[in-house]
């Protein structure tokens, strides 16, 4: 197994360790906190490509191999671990939302239902409401349903997992590009790109 993957295998379980802490000693699991959590996740990501691509590096240049490889190829050895580490914690994710604490999308769900009951419940918001022609003749009760069925597909565990998937996937690809420019000019300077 090439050191980069397992780099991105360590990386993936120091951050669910982790976020396996926070969870046992309820620390973050606020709203603020989720920020915090995602950057932790960023964090780790971003340290899997990096050490996974110096790892790899390091060893081109042991075995005498520094100068043959093109950019394309250090770019791609970095996505490599990038991909691994997005994949296994995009799988966590969805574990960790669908088994392990589902009560976090449920508050959301609720904390949510609070607002839009707030909303229906004002005079003038509910004037609003019923403007459009598909409401004028719903209820308070039928229009909360209704407002309710969009946040309801949003906060669940599948899609939680994919916009995650999506969003390491892009930090990803354009990490992989930086980290080789960076490393290929400064730290190994290689003339080429």
């Amino acid at each position: 197994m090439r050191p980069s993957i397992k780099i991105a295998l360590l990386f993936a379980g120091i951050w669910f360790l982790v976020r396996m802490c926070f969870f046992q000693f309820q620390l973050f699991q606020n709203e603020s906190g989720v920020k915090i959590l995602i950057l932790w996740n960023l964090f780790c990501l971003l340290m899997a490509i990096t050490i996974g691509t110096l790892v790899e590096k390091l060893k081109e240049k042991r075995e005498g191999r520094g100068s043959e490889g093109s950019a394309f190829a250090d770019i791609k050895e970095a996505m490599r671990g990038g991909m691994i580490y997005t994949v296994v914690v995009a799988g966590l994710i969805y574990l960790y939302y669908s088994k392990i604490d589902p009560a976090y999308n449920e508050r959301q769900l609720a904390r949510i239902g609070e607002k839009y009951q707030e909303e229906i419940n004002d005079p003038k918001q509910l004037a609003i409401f019923k403007r459009d022609p598909e409401n004028a003749s719903l209820t308070k009760e039928e229009i909360l349903k209704k407002a309710m069925e969009g946040p309801k597909s949003f906060y669940n565990p599948g899609s939680t997992m994919i916009l995650s998937l999506l969003g390491m996937l892009l930090l990803t690809t354009v990490n992989a590009i930086v980290v080789t420019v960076v490393f290929r000019r400064v730290l190994f300077k290689q003339g080429t790109l």
